[in-house]
C-alpha cells in the first residue's frame, strides 16, 4: 500500500488517468490508503488545474470528454435545481437557442411544464425533450453529429445561428475562471458561443458547481459578457466579486431574494419595498 502526499498521489493519478488506464475512485482508494472522499478531492483539484476531466465513478484525460449520456449521471441533482431556476427566467412566444450539453438537457426536460417556446438548438435529445405536453415549436441547425456531444456541429450550426437573432439564448459552461471568464475547451465551441452571445438579447449561461473555478484552452466570453448566471452553490468568493464587478446577476437556490425581484433589479425596477 503506498503512503504519498496529496501532491505525489495527485501527480501519480493523472500518470495513471493520461495513460488510459481503466481506473475507478474505490480501486484508486484501497491502493494509496485513503478514502474514496479523498481521491475525489484529489480528481477535482486535477480537473480545476485542466488536467484531467473528471467522469462518474473515474476520470479521462484532459480534451476527451465522455459521452453526453455518462455525463448526464454527474451533479444530477444539482442540474435539475438549476433548470427549475431557468424556467421562470423564460416568457411566452420567446424565440430561444439552448446549446447542446448536460445541463441544458435538463432545462429542456423542465420546460415541459414551462411557457410554450419556439426553440432552435443543436442537440437532437433537448429536441425530444421539448416534444411534449407543452407543444413547443423546435427546430435543429444541421450539421455533423458527435457522438461524444451529442451535438450536431460544423459550419452548418453557425451558419443557422447567424441567420437568427435571438430574445434569449441558454448556454451551456465549460469552465468559469477567475481570471479569464468562461472558457473553452477547443476554437469551435469558443467560436461557437461568441456567436450565440452575440445573436442574443439576453443570455442564460448554466453551470453546476463543477464548472466554478475550472479551466480551458480557449478564452470565450469576458465577465462583461456574462449577463446571467444560474448554478446551484454560491459562486467562490473572488469569481462571485469579478461577476459583480461586471454587473452580471447570478442565481442560485438559497439566494434569499425571489428570482422574479432579481429580473426586476436587473431591468433597473430595483427591489419592491
Amino acid at each position: 500500500m503506498l503512503r504519498l502526499t496529496a501532491a505525489s498521489r495527485q501527480q501519480r493519478l493523472a500518470e495513471l488517468i493520461d495513460a488510459g488506464n481503466g481506473i475507478t475512485i474505490s480501486t484508486i482508494a484501497e491502493s494509496y490508503g485513503v478514502s474514496t472522499e479523498t481521491i475525489r478531492r484529489d480528481l477535482l483539484q486535477l480537473e480545476k488545474s485542466g488536467r484531467i476531466h473528471r467522469v462518474h465513478g473515474g476520470a479521462l484525460p484532459a480534451g476527451r470528454k465522455a459521452p453526453v449520456a455518462m455525463r448526464m449521471q454527474e451533479h444530477g441533482d444539482e442540474k435539475r435545481q438549476i433548470a427549475k431556476l431557468v424556467v421562470p427566467l423564460l416568457e411566452a412566444d420567446q424565440w430561444i437557442f439552448m446549446t447542446s450539453g448536460s445541463t441544458t438537457l435538463e432545462v429542456a426536460r423542465e420546460l415541459s411544464r414551462g411557457p410554450t417556446l419556439s426553440v432552435l438548438t443543436n442537440m437532437p435529445m433537448i429536441a425530444e425533450a421539448l416534444h411534449g405536453p407543452a407543444k413547443h415549436r423546435v427546430s435543429l441547425t444541421g450539421g455533423d453529429y458527435s457522438y461524444e456531444n451529442g451535438a450536431l456541429e460544423g459550419q452548418q450550426v453557425l451558419d443557422a445561428i447567424q441567420e437568427c437573432v435571438f430574445d434569449t439564448s441558454i448556454i451551456g459552461v465549460f469552465g468559469l475562471d477567475v481570471n479569464h471568464g468562461m472558457l473553452e475547451a477547443d476554437k469551435y465551441y469558443q467560436r461557437l458561443k461568441q456567436k450565440i452571445v452575440e445573436r442574443s438579447r439576453k443570455v442564460i449561461f448554466v453551470a453546476d458547481q463543477s464548472k466554478l473555478g475550472t479551466t480551458g484552452n480557449c478564452c470565450s466570453i469576458p465577465f462583461e459578457k456574462v449577463g446571467m448566471l444560474v448554478t446551484d452553490v454560491p459562486p467562490p468568493p473572488a469569481i462571485a466579486e469579478k461577476l459583480a464587478d461586471a454587473g452580471a446577476t447570478v442565481i442560485y437556490p438559497e439566494q434569499k431574494q425571489p428570482v422574479r425581484e432579481l429580473e426586476r433589479d436587473e431591468r433597473g425596477g430595483g427591489p419592491r419595498d
